[in-house]
């Protein structure tokens, strides 16, 4: 049963193969970026670094890296959930693989420990069928006081039965639209384009609110990357180009958080015209007065621009 549902987990990444075609100018600097900010920073920055190395077929560096941090970090609790996730996904061996997943399970399974936030989101990002495995744990969790800990739970749950998703996405669309907690609305849209799916009518639903807000709402790149990414593949072309156009024509206001999401937005969705603003980014442009390149957000913002102009490049070989 458990190599069975372990099963999806070995498959959860689809790795971006590179072609054989030498690497251009553009990714070797990318790449460098990545490997730069996966030795030199720390905690949470190092994952994202880490991921990103992952999803582009470049798993030799993190796997090094991660099997140290978890020596280092082994007890330290939150953070060593996200170091296991990453050698999850860095491991090759499934032996290992399913070691460090029962690692991350058993923190789920630990209702009064320390870690069921960052339990509940990375097996969530990881796509594990939680209310399958652990039905009375998940059904306590839905039910928490916590709304981060119930939102992640929720996400997680909605793995491993068919319609399942379905019906968590128009909640999760709801919630992101409506909700008068903010971290719950930003949480709810991040899983809204992790999760994709959404219907014509939910689009335009999620597309209407995007294109209502004004520029200096907190929400503003939040909700209009979300609509980029959620796109469905009958969505009106030009509606698709008013959103891009928007999302980019007011980026030397945006936060260096601001920026990521962009970035990230436009690793799924971007194109060659992206990978000037990309490399811009990269090159910390426009940076005085919105944030510190030295600053772990700068190298943060760095590292999702690295990732998404390696993800143009493989799409246009």
């Amino acid at each position: 049963m458990i190599l069975y549902l372990l099963a999806g987990i070995f498959n959860l990444i689809n790795i971006s193969q590179m072609e054989t075609a030498p690497p251009s100018v553009q990714e070797k600097k990318a790449l460098a970026e990545l490997n730069t900010v996966l030795q030199q920073r720390q905690k949470f920055i190092k994952v994202h670094a880490a991921e990103y190395l992952i999803w582009t077929g470049h798993a030799e560096a993190p796997l090094t890296a991660f099997h140290n941090e978890e020596k280092l970090h082994s007890a330290e609790p939150k953070y060593r959930v996200v170091i296991w996730r990453v050698l999850v996904q860095a491991e090759k061996d499934r032996i290992r693989k399913k070691m460090w997943l029962n690692k991350i399970y058993s923190a789920y399974e630990d209702m009064k420990g320390p870690d069921r936030i960052h339990a509940s989101e990375t097996l969530a990002k990881l796509k594990q069928p939680v209310a399958i495995l652990f039905p009375q744990v998940t059904a306590k969790t839905l039910s928490s006081t916590d709304r981060s800990l119930q939102t992640y739970a929720l996400w997680a749950s909605s793995f491993g039965a068919d319609g399942k998703m379905d019906k968590n996405r128009e909640k999760f669309l709801d919630m992101a639209l409506t909700d008068t907690n903010m971290v719950i609305r930003k949480i709810s849209a991040y899983v809204l384009r992790q999760s994709k799916g959404l219907d014509m009518q939910q689009w335009a639903r999620l597309t209407s609110a995007a294109l209502s807000l004004d520029h200096t709402d907190e929400n503003y790149v939040t909700f209009l990357a979300t609509s980029l990414v959620t796109a469905p593949v009958e969505a009106d072309s030009k509606k698709l180009s008013q959103i891009n156009t928007l999302l980019t024509k007011g980026v030397r206001h945006y936060t260096a958080a601001q920026r990521t999401e962009l970035a990230l937005a436009l690793a799924e969705k971007g194109d060659k015209n992206s990978l000037g603003l990309l490399e811009g980014f990269m090159d910390d442009k426009g940076s005085v007065g919105l944030y510190g390149p030295a600053s772990d957000e700068g190298a943060d913002l760095r590292a999702a621009a690295a990732y998404a102009i390696l993800k143009i490049c493989n799409r246009q070989k």
